[in-house]
């Protein structure tokens, strides 16, 4: 069956221009800065290996070539700027929207898949971050995308399949949620006496051949084949976001019921719930790619939900929502495929129904306003027969709530605000008055401060406090940044230690308050 090439006036290529152009507007308008976390490490990796210096360890990260190499070279190209380096995001995202617009069958509506890839509130929030997750997105879209073609092109599907995989999983471990697609896909077509030899014999080959590269990688340099599987192993550390350590419940609440939460609260429920009518695990539409969709949605969604951190013991992976946009492009394509069949299937409509009630009484128990209200007004727009203009009711539904969260997030950080006023502090610092700051811009201060070792050396972590009690020095400034409390609430800890210490050695000379920042200056007390 011949790839259909829309023409420049096509509803199809109008869709995806449009999402194109949101997409680009969004990064260009909704960056909030750095997020003081993993991106300070892909970003220093990626200047690192451009400049010749990355070396790779027993930190699991550092192995994660695809995270920060492609990152890194619009580093090195368009200089250090985390926005400007943000734009591999971008472009993951625009290459996976292609894919699914590639294989779109002419009966499905574009315009339904351009609304549901664009506006899911966290997949935006990390267009203009640089973490693995995002690049992963067109990664984990080229695997059922190039799964597709595996009759009509077995080499290039093969190829495609392979190496999505492979850099998928030299970007992220979590990739590893596809794993069991191929052999899916393999039982399928055997079932189905349609198996492609010569895509099999490629697919096993080249994977091969990419498997022994990668080992042979590690077990040249560090004698051991298996060096990334250990290093992920080592670094595994029990914390709050741990379940193997907190008991049978712990682990029984993670493995039932608290994924379903996470999706409800994040946002991911409707974008779920709507894919189930597009799930094709039956042979019935010859050549529909919804199939391949479908078997990768199965994997991604089980991986998730049962997926180990470390293989040295079952620990299921944090229900981080960053971890769920990977999810986002395949259950858009599915949304689209089975895009009003409900409407002709009442055993659809009455399961649809009950799991959008579902998700909006777990949002009114949780006194989730906002997020029991979006639903609602979602279910009055998509179940009456002849709902005026429902996509364009959608997009306003959709839209609102992307663009909130852009001002809501810059609103909680003050990021333009904050990043001035450390300017200036350090610039009127010296040796002599170290600046005393939150421990998460310490550990953010090379990408704050590139190329300016003075700068980064003036400012002093407060969880080292201890440390300079040792030598306090004459003069100290404290440069508070308040949105600790929303990213670090942890941090209030260390600040409760510092102020009794500053009220017995110091005075205050100088204080300022303005939008998330508090600036002090102190003087030693003398005795």
């Amino acid at each position: 069956m011949p790839l259909e090439v829309p023409s420049l006036y096509s509803t199809k290529a109008k869709a995806f221009i449009a999402g194109a152009i949101f997409l680009i507007g969004y990064w260009l308008l909704s960056y909030d800065g750095i997020t003081f976390s993993d991106d300070v490490y892909y970003l220093l990796a990626g200047k690192n290996f451009w400049e010749g210096t990355m070396e790779v360890n027993s930190y699991h990260f550092s192995s994660r070539w695809g995270a920060y190499v492609p990152s890194g070279l619009i580093g090195f190209l368009l200089g250090f700027d985390p926005h400007l380096i943000s734009l591999i995001s971008l472009i993951s995202y625009l290459g996976a929207l292609g894919l699914l617009f590639k294989i779109l069958p002419q009966r499905n509506n574009p315009w339904i898949l351009t609304l549901w890839f664009c506006t899911q509130v966290y997949f935006l929030h990390f267009l203009t971050k640089v973490y693995p997750d995002s690049l992963l997105v067109f990664w984990t879209t080229l695997v059922p995308v190039s799964a597709y073609f595996r009759n009509q092109k077995p080499f290039l599907a093969a190829l495609g399949l392979v190496g999505g995989l492979f850099f998928g999983f030299l970007t992220k471990e979590t990739i590893v949620f596809l794993a069991p697609f191929p052999i899916l896909l393999f039982v399928w077509d055997w079932k189905n006496r349609v198996i492609s030899k010569a895509f099999y014999f490629t697919l096993i080959s080249i994977g091969l051949l990419l498997g022994s590269l990668y080992l042979g990688y590690f077990w040249i340099k560090f004698g051991d084949p298996f060096y990334r599987v250990s290093s992920i192993n080592a670094g595994h550390y029990i914390s709050e976001y741990t379940y193997a350590d907190k008991g049978l419940w712990a682990m029984f609440r993670r493995l039932t019921y608290l994924p379903i939460l996470t999706f409800v609260e994040r946002g991911y429920w409707l974008w779920l719930v709507m894919a189930i009518p597009g799930i094709q695990l039956k042979k019935t539409i010859v050549n529909s790619p919804a199939l391949e969709m479908s078997l990768a949605f199965c994997c991604l969604i089980l991986g998730f939900w049962l997926m180990t951190s470390t293989l040295e013991l079952y620990n299921p992976i944090y229900l981080n929502p960053r971890h769920l946009i990977i999810l986002v492009p395949v259950l858009a394509f599915l949304i689209a495929s089975g895009w009003g069949k409900w409407n002709e299937n009442q055993f659809l409509f009455r399961w649809i129904l009950g799991l959008i009630l579902l998700g909006i009484g777990i949002s009114l128990v949780q006194m989730d306003w906002k997020m029991a209200g979006f639903q609602a007004v979602f279910l009055g727009i998509i179940f009456p027969p002849k709902f005026p203009k429902r996509i364009e009711g959608l997009a306003v539904l959709f839209i609102l709530p992307a663009f909130a969260a852009v001002f809501y997030q810059q609103k909680v950080k003050a990021y333009p605000e904050f990043i001035k006023a450390l300017d200036q502090e350090v610039k009127n610092a010296t040796e002599s008055t170290p600046i005393l700051t939150n421990n998460f811009i310490h550990f953010s201060r090379e990408v704050l401060f590139p190329d300016d070792s003075k700068s980064q050396e003036l400012l002093y972590p407060i969880e080292e406090l201890d440390s300079l009690k040792k030598s306090p020095p004459q003069e100290l400034r404290i440069l508070i940044y308040e949105y600790y409390q929303h990213a670090y609430p942890k941090e209030q800890e260390d600040l409760d230690l510092l102020e009794p210490w500053l009220a017995n050695h110091y005075q205050l000379t100088r204080e300022e308050h303005s939008d998330l920042v508090w600036i002090r200056e102190f003087e030693r007390t003398k005795k």
